[in-house]
């Protein structure tokens, strides 16, 4: 399911542990890189959602 949105939209999806998703850009590389790193999923997470 994802690739086949990811295909129909042109779009790369990005997800940070379970509750939080972020569309792209194909081309936007360095900012898909910068919201999948582990600091950026440890700083994103609320405490409420640590364990999902």
């Amino acid at each position: 399911m994802r690739g086949a949105l990811e295909r129909h939209f042109g779009v790369k999806l990005a997800f940070q542990n379970c509750h939080r998703v972020a569309v792209f850009d194909l081309s936007a590389t360095a900012a898909h890189a910068e919201f999948t790193t582990a600091r950026s999923q440890i700083l994103n997470q609320s405490p409420e959602l640590v364990d999902c």
